[in-house]
């Protein structure tokens, strides 16, 4: 899965074991924003993540998202992140 691969957005730390995968997706979404890009995240999302990553965002929802049965949509400026 590729979101926005041509681009290089602004770099997020995250960095925390069982970190809320819900918590993190906004944390994202927060710099996203930054860089001109709405990250719309659907409130149901929940679980756990370990993560200790320093890259820009987008690489980072890439790794995030593989491998969870998440549907992703990139329309333009915006990125829907929900359950199929």
């Amino acid at each position: 899965m590729f979101i926005l691969s041509e681009f290089e957005g602004s770099i997020v730390n995250l960095g925390q074991k069982d970190r809320n995968l819900y918590q993190a997706l906004l944390r994202i979404a927060d710099i996203a924003l930054k860089d001109g890009f709405t990250l719309v995240i659907d409130e149901r999302i929940q679980g756990k993540i370990e993560v200790n990553l320093n890259e820009p965002w987008n690489m980072i929802l890439v790794e995030i998202l593989t491998g969870l049965d998440l549907m992703t949509i990139v329309d333009s400026n915006t990125i829907i992140i929900s359950y199929r």
